[in-house]
């Protein structure tokens, strides 16, 4: 029994010892695997690099203009609102949005039965009254050769020619009346005060017209007027006669520059911001009222990093270089850009100013190449 037992004893041992052996045999491989692993890992990557031909350059410091900038929008140079002193129903209306108009030209007639039956009575008044003179007038002839032979009185003829004279009087009023009501339809044909382009209707036809009311709106366009907003910290730099630089994004190529006009030396209650018009051409008719302008004025210089637009890497929203480092191995370089400066632009952050940067390259760069000039 004895025997036995350690038989058994024995057996169990040698099981145990081979299992180690076995779960050690096994480590030695996992490791041996992952070392392998990590071995040609770091050679591919080592093979992935290579010498690339390229065109460098050192990033450069200059002086640049400091400029104030600020938005703003195009307005005409002239802006008439057209409206009429009477009341009356819209009869008609002779334009439309767009139409180019000269002085004089009609634009609305309001109905002018109530007026034409007025200057009829005014017309009637004045025939009465003018009758009504010429039979003082005989009246005043009798009379006077009457007075001459004695026959009446100096009172009496004296009453005559006063009657005369009132008559003439209600001539003249008749008159007046008739020009005061021609005045009033002057005011129903409403005409164009000046040349101009027609830029809104506010009322149709069968509208009711009031004294005052907006009918037609005017604009004078062969010349614009740029009113850009300017904060309170940036308004005491600019100066009447500076040189602005106007841009009008919606339009491709629109870039004008043209001097300061006036500054507006108190601030919009609401947005607390000084408005400075310039003016620009418009003949072409290109420009148009209401639209975004961005106006920049330089006013002072200061010391800038600038690359070639060309060395920009462009990814999605980020934008970088290619930075050349030890060894001539090249690195990107994410950078926050500022202002354009001609063909150059403006690096806010991520260089110092004495970096070597690749311009172009024979082929395309990946991080860790090496820059062969």
């Amino acid at each position: 029994m004895v025997h036995r037992n350690e038989r058994n004893r024995i057996v169990r041992s040698g099981r145990a010892q081979r299992a180690v052996a076995a779960t050690f045999a096994v480590s030695l491989l996992v490791t041996g695997l992952l070392t392998a692993g990590c071995g040609g890992q770091s050679d591919s990557t080592e093979s992935r690099s290579k010498d690339v031909s390229c065109t460098v350059a050192k990033v450069r410091h200059e002086e640049i203009p400091e400029m104030v900038t600020a938005t703003g929008s195009l307005q005409a140079d002239k802006s008439i609102m057209v409206s009429t002193r009477m009341m009356g129903w819209v009869r008609r209306i002779h334009v439309v949005e767009g139409q180019a108009v000269t002085q004089g030209e009609p634009l609305v007639d309001i109905d002018a039965t109530d007026l034409k039956a007025k200057q009829a009575q005014a017309e009637a008044g004045i025939a009465e009254a003018e009758a009504v003179l010429a039979n003082a007038a005989q009246m005043a002839s009798r009379f006077e050769r009457l007075y001459a032979e004695k026959s009446v009185s100096k009172q009496q003829l004296d009453d005559v020619l006063t009657g005369r004279d009132r008559a003439a009087a209600g001539v003249k009023m008749a008159k007046a009346a008739l020009a005061e009501v021609k005045v009033h339809l002057s005011y129903l044909n409403i005409t164009a005060p000046a040349d101009g382009v027609v830029a809104r209707k506010m009322v149709e036809e069968g509208d009711m017209a009031n004294p005052g009311m907006p009918l037609i709106s005017l604009e004078q366009t062969g010349r614009v007027k740029v009113v850009a907003h300017l904060g309170e910290k940036d308004v005491s730099e600019v100066q009447v006669g500076d040189l602005a630089r106007i841009n009008i994004s919606s339009l491709a190529n629109a870039t004008y520059e043209a001097t300061v006009s006036r500054v507006i030396p108190s601030a919009n209650p609401g947005s607390r911001t000084y408005d400075v018009e310039t003016y620009l051409d418009n003949s072409n008719g290109r420009l148009r009222s209401g639209m975004f302008a961005r106006v920049s004025i330089p006013v002072g210089s200061r010391r800038a990093v600038l690359v070639p637009d060309d060395a920009i890497i462009r990814r999605g929203q980020l934008t970088g270089v290619w930075v050349v480092g030890s060894e001539d191995r090249i690195g990107l370089r994410w950078v926050r850009l500022g202002r354009p400066q001609g063909t150059d632009v403006e690096v806010l952050s991520g260089l110092e100013g004495n970096e070597t940067i690749v311009l172009s390259s024979e082929q395309p760069i990946v991080e860790g190449d090496r820059a062969v000039r």
